[in-house]
């Protein structure tokens, strides 16, 4: 019953948090803050194809880590598209890290994932900082490892692009633009996403020290207030998360109430004394049974340290990619991949996101073997 009320007292402030977040990710998406980031990234590459391919990942990863892996899902694979049609490379090539590092690069911060803002007051710290101070270690691995796995996938592809490319040349199309860069915006428009710009990078770095929902919920209304002011017709784009918010209150009920009934006791007492990679195996298999959210809370109480925590964690955020469902961002990428007209099988995506999480989940154990 502890467990119970102790879980449902989290409850506001993780959905405050999920709630602001979301607004700022929809106010940067009208304002276009990430397509301008996607030309900007090709820009800065020359055309250079793994120079680009690179540099988006390394973004991607910072994303992840400060505005958390359902924004790097929706905002970041819509910016990879565009990036690898401006290239004429591989979708592919560019979608699946995307998607990688949204899951797997998600341990730095408590706001990189929603598992982590709930497992702050396990880890003997309240603040992001003291949460990076224990996870780096790990969150270097799980951000480096997909990357390096990513580039030996595709090798092959960055020295041949339609026939074209290959390496320290540029892609062909890149002195073309492509129609999302035809006209200039008007300058309320610039103003605009220079505005949500800065107050969201202002809130990635006050976050570090603030309270993360205070922190996000003052972003979410300069986003709206700077919206309103500048181009008053953009608001009409930004939706609610009300489903997303309805899903996550009825995991934590739900979740709650197994607890406060004694139904997962069993589990918990089965992995109370089992080594700490049981826990990183049980909360992947959970996740992806279910979803990685249920399958932290579930397990939690069997985390009764900061390595059994973190052991946790690299199960449910590392290793919730292998099913659509193990992770709201996974469900989130392909979606937003299907919009653009882009179709992933799913024998193609286990076949490499699951090979890429076994490496990764294995180095993330052995490098948290050696550090705690």
């Amino acid at each position: 019953m502890h467990e119970a009320l102790d879980l449902l007292a989290r409850v506001p402030g993780v959905l405050a948090f999920l709630l602001a977040l979301t607004i700022v990710a929809e106010c940067c998406s009208a304002a276009g803050v990430f397509d301008d980031l996607a030309r900007r990234l090709v820009t800065v590459g020359r055309g250079h194809v793994p120079a680009t391919w690179l540099l988006f990942l390394l973004t991607t990863g910072v994303v992840t880590a400060l505005l958390g892996l359902d924004t790097t899902a929706v905002l970041m694979t819509s910016a990879a598209i565009v990036v690898a049609r401006r290239l004429r490379a591989p979708v592919a090539m560019f979608a699946f890290p995307t998607l990688w590092l949204a899951n797997m690069a998600s341990l730095w911060l408590p706001v990189s994932n929603l598992t982590n803002l709930l497992a702050r007051g396990h880890l003997d710290t309240t603040s992001s900082l003291g949460f990076l101070a224990l996870a780096w270690p790990v969150a270097l691995t799980t951000t480096l490892v997909p990357l390096l796995c990513a580039a030996v996938i595709w090798r092959p592809a960055f020295r041949s692009f339609d026939g074209h490319d290959r390496p320290g040349r540029r892609s062909p199309c890149t002195t073309a633009p492509d129609d999302t860069s035809a006209s200039a915006p008007p300058p309320q428009q610039r103003s605009a996403r220079r505005s949500v710009a800065v107050i969201t990078l202002l809130m990635c770095a006050a976050i570090l020290v603030v309270e993360p929902w205070m922190t996000a919920g003052v972003a979410a209304l300069c986003c709206v207030l700077a919206l309103a002011l500048l181009t008053p017709e953009r608001l009409r784009e930004i939706t609610l998360p009300w489903r997303s918010l309805l899903i996550t209150t009825a995991l934590f009920v739900a979740v709650a109430v197994l607890h406060g009934s004694g139904a997962l006791d069993p589990l918990v007492r089965t992995l109370d004394d089992a080594p700490a990679w049981a826990l990183t195996l049980s909360g992947a298999g959970l996740a992806n049974a279910t979803n990685n959210l249920p399958a932290y809370l579930a397990l939690e109480p069997a985390a009764h340290d900061a390595t059994r925590v973190l052991a946790l964690l690299i199960g449910v955020n590392v290793a919730s990619g292998l099913t659509w469902w193990g992770s709201v961002a996974t469900l989130l990428w392909r979606e937003r991949l299907r919009r653009e007209g882009v179709t992933v099988s799913w024998r193609r995506h286990l076949l490499l996101t699951g090979s890429t999480t076994f490496i990764t989940t294995a180095a993330a154990l052995a490098v948290l073997a050696l550090t705690r």
